[in-house]
């Protein structure tokens, strides 16, 4: 029988599992409320920058607050570290990208965050009291999200200037899209979509190769690994229309045939696997009609690519220092 844990022996066996496996951490951001003061040691030191150890474990409070009062697996607690790795990851990262961002001099005045702020209050129709309260429960203070946004514009702000403007896509292109999919960007044509969302510990391209190796089926590893919907029908999602796909699950199984495979991609906080299990035909559609769908889906497959390559250079430039936890 798998050994379980109370929530204070979980955190040290999630803070000493982090320890162990540092040296394989990906580069990448810092949280809401970061500060230069030494609380509770040093993770990290990014170009200078630090980062806490309580600041990585206020960005797990969520985690751990699901968590409070419950017994937890030690596979559950490998899945948690796992999830901390990648906080940290993601951190990082975001030093990274606002340390560049200052080369370009970019600046946000308060009313441009306000706006956003307005913005992100308005579209989730949240009342000012509704918006203070899940500050609260997300540890939060107003000065907190303001930092956060106004690192997220900057951000997005880089990113549209380093990394959108070498995205190029040309006619030729998207006439040559159309013409190898034509079936995709027929009126009424659908595909029947098997899923894996996969938990943070597996990796999707191991499990990709292990399908098609026939070591299992694409079914069975739904049932059995699965985090999303279908688990107990192999994946299956039935059918969905072409045009409702997002770009991204458009590009990972466009072309592919019944039975294959397309991924790993990222759906929300998971990697993923698509199977496509049927197809079916519709009227074929006039290519004006659906450039704009062409390009969207071209230009997302260019910028993460381009993206990735710009994080890349930033990473082997950068000097990042892990601490001992």
């Amino acid at each position: 029988m798998a050994p379980t844990y109370t929530f204070r022996k979980l955190f040290r066996l999630v803070t000493a599992l982090l320890s162990l496996c540092l040296a394989s951490v990906p580069v990448l951001g810092v949280p809401a409320h970061a500060a230069d003061t030494v609380l509770d040691g040093i993770v990290v030191v990014v170009n200078g920058k630090i980062i806490t150890r309580y600041e990585l474990e206020e960005r797990l409070a969520p985690v751990y607050d699901q968590l409070r009062g419950k017994s937890i697996t030690a596979e559950e607690a490998k899945q948690i570290a796992a999830i901390r790795q990648k906080l940290l990851a993601q951190m990082i990262d975001d030093i990274l990208v606002l340390q560049d961002s200052e080369r370009y001099k970019l600046k946000v005045s308060d009313n441009e965050v306000e706006e956003q702020i307005t913005k992100f209050r308005t579209t989730r129709n949240l009342s000012e009291e509704d918006f203070k309260n899940n500050l609260v429960k997300q540890r939060m203070s107003r000065e907190d999200f303001v930092r956060n946004m106004r690192r997220d514009i900057i951000k997005h702000r880089l990113i549209g200037a380093v990394v959108t403007s070498k995205v190029v896509i040309t006619d030729s292109e998207m006439e040559a899209r159309y013409n190898e999919r034509k079936e995709e960007y027929s009126k009424d044509s659908m595909v029947q979509i098997g899923i894996i969302l996969l938990p943070p510990e597996m990796s999707a391209a191991t499990l990709k190769a292990d399908i098609e190796a026939g070591k299992l089926t694409f079914a069975q590893a739904a049932d059995k690994y699965s985090r999303g919907p279908g688990v107990g029908s192999g994946g299956d999602m039935g059918f969905i229309a072409w045009k409702d796909l997002s770009p991204g699950w458009n590009t990972a199984i466009a072309g592919l045939k019944p039975g294959q495979i397309g991924g790993p991609l990222r759906v929300q906080d998971y990697e993923a696997l698509l199977q496509v299990i049927n197809l079916k035909a519709g009227e074929v559609t006039p290519l004006e009609e659906v450039r704009e769908q062409i390009y969207q889906s071209l230009h997302e497959g260019k910028f993460e690519t381009v993206f990735q390559d710009y994080m890349e250079k930033l990473r082997s430039k950068a000097v990042i220092e892990y601490r001992t936890l």
